[in-house]
């Protein structure tokens, strides 16, 4: 079991370059992942994307690679030849005509555009510099998993304390549910004997209404539903791989027996442990947008 929350980095170097890879992760509905390079480096996109397709199934991931150069790159200077030697013609004539007391300096030819260049020679982009990057790429996700699977460790336990909680307000439910025949009965009578004062009740008739009320509120099929959702979700917090997914239907499950049984339920008792179900399997369906 895995959180979609996670970090993890690694960085290396060569004759040529210096490397770091950071991988960062949080919450998503699919697979997202933002994948940060540069055009250099363009080559090894498909190569990382299927990397972390293989470690990651679900969340929002974003991999940020920085590659700068091992050491400084000498300088080269470029310069217009055709524009400077025109440039020069025109400032002889503007100088023979008087018109300007001195020629252009070489700080005048740098502030013109495109006259003067000054770059450094860039180490190329190798093979052997891919396969460390991608070596990096390989590191960084390893300890991406550890600290989603740490994470994810911890997240099972508090879903499993939650899951314990329901199972046994589910076995309240149950064990209350043995007297509501009778308490209903109980109620019935109090109500008619309220309404008719001292004039006898036919006990037979308060019987059936009280069976029929029986009927209508029965809620073993919803409690045995309940119960094998909760088993089933348990399971699940005993398997491997990939079960966010599957625990946020399995908890919207729940849920609706929960709503289902408060429908149907008329003890003010039943009731309460109900709203107390209820938190908790709020609480469950907000953790399990965590997992993976």
């Amino acid at each position: 079991m895995r959180s979609m929350t996670g970090y993890g980095q690694a960085q290396a170097s060569n004759p040529s370059f210096r490397m770091s890879v950071v991988v960062r992760g949080v919450n998503h509905r699919f697979l997202d992942l933002a994948l940060r390079l540069r055009e250099e480096q363009r080559g090894s996109e498909i190569a990382l994307r299927d990397l972390v397709s293989a470690n990651v199934q679900r969340g929002r991931v974003e991999m940020n690679l920085e590659v700068q150069p091992a050491s400084v790159p000498e300088a080269e200077v470029e310069l217009h030849q055709p524009a400077i030697a025109a440039l020069h013609r025109a400032a002889q004539e503007l100088l023979e005509a008087g018109l300007v007391s001195a020629g252009p300096t070489f700080g005048d030819l740098l502030r013109v555009p495109e006259l003067v260049r000054v770059r450094g020679a860039a180490s190329a982009w190798q093979p052997e510099d891919a396969e460390l990057l991608l070596a990096l790429a390989r590191q960084a996700l390893t300890q991406f998993n550890a600290a989603r699977d740490l994470e994810g460790n911890k997240l099972g336990e508090v879903l499993a304390e939650r899951v314990r909680g329901l199972f046994v307000i589910q076995a309240q439910l149950a064990e209350g549910r043995a007297g509501v025949s009778a308490r209903l009965l109980a109620d019935l009578r109090s109500r008619m004997q309220d309404l008719l004062g001292d004039r006898n009740l036919d006990e037979g008739r308060l019987a059936q209404e009280a069976a029929l009320l029986a009927d209508r509120s029965d809620v073993a099929e919803e409690l045995d539903r309940l119960r094998l959702h909760l088993e089933h979700f348990d399971e699940l917090l005993r398997s491997e791989g990939a079960v966010g997914k599957r625990m946020d239907f399995l908890a919207q499950e729940i849920f609706r027996e929960l709503n289902t049984l408060g429908s149907k339920c008329r003890d003010a008792e039943m009731t309460r442990v109900l709203l107390d179900a209820k938190v908790l399997c709020e609480q469950l369906r907000e953790q399990v947008q965590n997992l993976e």
